[in-house]
């Protein structure tokens, strides 16, 4: 299974060493004065600070206190992509991708990730591996995430671990697998864990360890990932017992209420 990044809604602060205009905006954001930074950013934009563009981006696609004008974030991003910020090409991309605001443009949103790809922004790559392996061309999506994992894209690693597990793209290796899903699962992606543990359960590449699964599948399951809690509740209801059985029944309401209708359909056989 594949995750992609969301857009990155945070506001960059430090990032650059140009970002002199970075103390006041903090101090007037404290303040709650969002016209303040906005105006402040406007400066700094104008001034030719390709992270201050950014900024601006960000407060327009909704931050508190400013109005949302995607158009004008989408103005700034591109300003600052020019400018080699990678990020802003990463957030533009996005949008072009999406299509929910504007209208959906693949081709562009590829050169937008492929220009932040090569400066090594590793959730661009990834995203172009996703879209690659959408267009079921596996060898060329294998080489993204390759690249993201590399540039410290820890989704991209599992990705990649995924492409290993099912011999997508590459042959097949359940070890380097392994050894891709646990790098990821160490760095706090719940995907990661949940396949990490799917192999331990199913003895693939490793010997069958339930207690294992059970306890990556449980980490997974904490950060809300609903197809862990459904895969955890089906151990516990295999166990049998008053408690697991209880145990089971809440993990599959969780995974229910989390969106997975395997969880709702398993809750069911409760009742």
């Amino acid at each position: 299974m594949i995750m992609k990044k969301f857009l990155l809604v945070l506001v960059i602060l430090g990032l650059n060493l140009e970002a002199g205009y970075i103390k006041e905006s903090v101090e007037a954001h404290k303040k709650g004065d969002h016209k303040r930074v906005a105006s402040i950013y406007q400066k700094a934009c104008d001034e030719g600070k390709s992270s201050a563009c950014y900024n601006l981006g960000v407060l327009y696609m909704g931050a508190k206190g400013v109005k949302t004008d995607v158009k004008k974030a989408m103005k700034f991003y591109k300003k600052s992509c020019d400018a080699n910020f990678t990020s802003a090409c990463y957030n533009l991309g996005l949008i072009y991708e999406r299509g929910k605001v504007v209208k959906k443009d693949l081709k562009r949103a590829i050169e937008l990730y492929n220009k932040a790809c090569l400066k090594n922004d590793g959730s661009a790559c990834n995203n172009l591996g996703m879209i690659y392996k959408a267009k079921n061309e596996l060898k060329k999506a294998t080489d993204y995430f390759r690249m993201s994992c590399s540039s410290y894209d820890n989704v991209g690693c599992s990705n990649l671990a995924f492409m290993y597990a099912n011999g997508s793209g590459v042959k097949k290796s359940y070890k380097e697998a392994i050894k891709l899903y646990k790098k990821a699962c160490g760095a706090g992606v719940p995907m990661a864990c949940s396949n990490l543990a799917y192999m331990y359960e199913n003895a693939q590449g490793t010997t069958a360890d339930t207690k294992k699964a059970k306890e990556l599948y449980k980490k997974a399951c904490d950060k809300k990932y609903a197809r862990a809690c459904n895969n955890l509740a089906i151990l516990y209801a295999k166990d049998a017992g008053v408690q697991n059985l209880k145990k089971a029944k809440k993990l599959f309401k969780k995974s229910c209420d989390l969106g997975l209708k395997a969880g709702c359909d398993n809750f069911k056989l409760f009742h």
